[in-house]
């Protein structure tokens, strides 16, 4: 055996085994003994490329291609340590040398579409994904495309793309099957009678001077209600004394500690179940508003809704966004925005009287979105459900994030990968981007429309199945945060301008 051979075979090894330290180290003694062989260079170069120290790799791999010029893998090592630092130019260079020496190596026509991508030729991005298409099954590129299509405003080809990355996903539909089962319920809720509602009816009575451990519940001057427990009922009644100036009655029920969270529980889920507002942001169960046989029919009739509860009322929210919304009223666009929002909430929103500012609110004007020209925003459980974008020619875009399980199904039963809806509404775009990961368990996708099209977006069935699903989920996961507590926005004005009658 030849000792260039054992050279070649020892590296191999110990590139497998990926001990890129000993890699090194065994390049380095035999560069002792023979400075001039490019594959010893060429090999250290790799193992610190390996190990993401690209300085010292492009040093190494330049020496090895001043001892070899038609070193095509030299090249390309060089030209990916180039594309990691984001030195496109010199990148674009070494690989277009490696593909001339050696048009068989590995993914140079990705590298190079990502080169040019980043270098905003889009065009040339484009041919090159496409020409590595060709030859790969890669999911990433295919995306890459489909990203680069709609920023070209290509929306039918990016369409196309991201048909063929769901319909790759149909195969593992099963992964959501538990997407579409509706949550059951995991507490007792009251039977609904006909009887006047009474606080006193589940043990309270006015607060006295008792010093024990409890339930309260807080009555407000706007029938709002706040329902909390203590150790210390009285100290922790001055604390809200202090905070709010329209408490019209407290009510207690005495309660030993170890039950304390059980029964505050079992008490918001009464009043909720009632109808009754109440202030409290956190362990709130949106089956209590809109129970299993409702979020059944929700999600198999598309023309479903029920109404229960009464409208949001609360001075104090409103006064925080009456600017803001004087503000938006002087847009041109204001009455047919307003329309528009009113079709969503009607449509997509499940018993949005009930729900309002507990489970879904909308800001107006947010300001840590002025940069993006974001003018409205609907949010469940903190995910920007719908947003609203003022354009440079004052037109507006609109983007939902939806369920993507009903595209799936779509796909599995037919192959006309979204044709028809991208005849009907031809501004539509389609976005894999996953953003909320935790909330929606990997089932996500952005749809976005011009202001022309998102009434048809609206009638559409897939879209609108796609939509109902989601929002319902993402209601039915208010109120389990564990990380943080919820902080709501909410234009009062604006949401009472789009529920009017």
């Amino acid at each position: 055996m030849s000792d260039q051979i054992q050279i070649i075979e020892t590296l191999t090894n110990y590139f497998n085994k990926k001990d890129f330290v000993g890699m090194i180290n065994y390049s380095n003694l035999k560069i002792e003994l023979d400075g001039l062989n490019y594959i010893l260079f060429g090999a250290r170069g790799k193992a610190y490329i390996e190990l993401e120290e690209f300085d010292k790799a492009i040093i190494d791999i330049t020496r090895a291609l001043e001892l070899n010029p038609k070193y095509a893998l030299g090249f390309y090592n060089r030209g990916f340590c180039y594309y990691s630092k984001d030195e496109y130019d010199f990148a674009i260079s070494d690989f277009v040398k490696a593909k001339l020496l050696n048009n068989e190596l590995t993914s140079i026509d990705f590298y190079l579409g990502g080169c040019y991508f980043f270098n905003g030729n889009y065009e040339k991005s484009i041919e090159l994904f496409s020409n590595h298409l060709l030859d790969y099954d890669d999911e990433v590129a295919l995306q890459w495309r489909a990203e680069i299509y709609n920023l070209t405003k290509q929306f039918k080809k990016a369409n196309i793309d991201i048909a063929k990355l769901l319909l790759n996903e149909v195969q593992n539909i099963d992964r959501f099957k538990k997407i579409n089962e509706i949550e059951k319920v995991k507490h007792t809720i009251p039977k609904e009678n006909n009887k006047l509602f009474s606080i006193s009816d589940y043990g309270f009575h006015n607060l006295k001077d008792e010093k024990c451990s409890g339930i309260y519940i807080l009555e407000f001057s706007n029938n709002e209600y706040y329902i909390g427990q203590a150790k210390k009922i009285q100290v922790r009644i001055k604390q809200h004394l202090k905070k709010h100036n329209d408490i019209l009655n407290i009510y207690f029920k005495q309660t030993i500690e170890d039950l304390l969270l059980l029964e505050e529980n079992t008490t918001i889920a009464i009043f909720e179940s009632k109808g009754l507002r109440i202030r409290n942001l956190k362990q709130i169960d949106f089956l209590n508003v809109f129970n299993n046989v409702h979020q059944e029919k929700w999600v198999s009739d598309l023309t479903y809704n029920t109404l229960t509860g009464s409208k949001f009322n609360n001075d104090e929210v409103r006064n925080k966004f009456k600017d803001r919304y004087l503000k938006l009223k002087e847009k041109l666009y204001f009455e047919e925005i307003i329309n528009l929002l009113r079709k969503y909430i009607k449509s997509a929103i499940p018993n949005y009287l009930a729900s309002e500012f507990n489970y879904w609110n909308i800001t107006c004007l947010p300001k840590y979105l002025k940069k993006s020209n974001c003018i409205t925003r609907i949010n469940i459980n903190s995910v920007p459900v719908l947003s609203v974008f003022e354009e440079p020619d004052n037109s507006l875009t609109f983007m939902l994030y939806v369920s993507k399980v009903p595209y799936l199904k779509h796909l599995k039963q037919n192959n006309d990968s979204f044709q028809l809806l991208s005849e009907n509404i031809p501004s539509l775009r389609l976005d894999l981007r996953i953003e909320f990961q935790e909330k929606t368990e990997g089932d996500e996708i952005i749809v976005l429309t011009n202001q022309e099209d998102f009434k048809n977006a609206l009638e559409n069935e897939l879209i609108t199945s796609s939509i109902r699903l989601f929002n319902l989920r993402m209601m039915n996961k208010t109120g389990k945060e564990e990380k943080h507590r919820r902080a709501v926005s909410h234009c009062l004005d604006l949401s009472d301008k789009i529920l009017e009658e």
